[in-house]
């Protein structure tokens, strides 16, 4: 089953959010930080438990357009990374947002956000004019905080229109524009349960 795409037209404005006492956003900055990348992804469900350092090299380094010193992010807590996002330009001038997660014991504050505000205002500094991910539907908080920052659905299969339905549905979000694929307004998905 393929995964859902999001794009985020990067004409309208990005939010930028004051970070709460004891956060702040770093980027990569060497090896020591690749365990702590790991575990915000295993935060974000986006690797198996059982995945170690290698997952790093593998959905960053092997990416010839990812600069892991300039293109990943971090949200740190009183000095402790908690959360991750990747933000890089890929060959055709698109941006794409890639392996976003909060740690464990971090999720449900609502601070993907910051790490979002980070992203995005970076690929907007580089001049792109949409910006794409993919995710799976039962990450559903995480893609609340891409709708929040302006990320829409794209129709990208055919069945994406009944599976973006059902995960609205269960956003408890009525109604959000779709994107064909040549990233107009195709339709307008409303909630449905089943």
């Amino acid at each position: 089953m393929k995964q859902l795409k999001m794009c985020r037209i990067m004409s309208g404005s990005v939010d930028r959010y004051d970070l709460p006492d004891g956060y702040s956003i770093c980027r990569y900055s060497g090896e020591e930080d690749k365990a702590a990348w790991v575990e915000c992804c295993r935060g974000g469900r986006l690797i198996d438990e059982s995945i170690g350092v290698k997952a790093f090299d593998a959905s960053i380094t092997a990416i010839a357009e990812i600069d892991p010193y300039s293109d990943v992010f971090f949200l740190k807590y009183r000095g402790e990374i908690i959360g991750t996002a990747t933000a890089f330009v890929r060959a055709d001038g698109a941006g794409d947002l890639h392996m976003v997660g909060i740690r464990a014991d971090h999720r449900g504050k609502g601070l993907c956000r910051y790490l979002l505000s980070a992203a995005l205002c970076k690929l907007r500094q580089n001049g792109v004019k949409y910006t794409f991910l993919t995710t799976d539907e039962f990450r559903q908080s995480a893609i609340k905080s891409y709708v929040t920052a302006g990320f829409l659905p794209v129709d990208h299969d055919t069945d994406m229109k009944e599976r973006w339905a059902k995960v609205i549905y269960g956003l408890g979000i009525k109604s959000v524009a779709m994107l064909g694929t040549d990233l107009s307004v195709s339709s307008t998905l409303y909630a449905k349960s089943e």
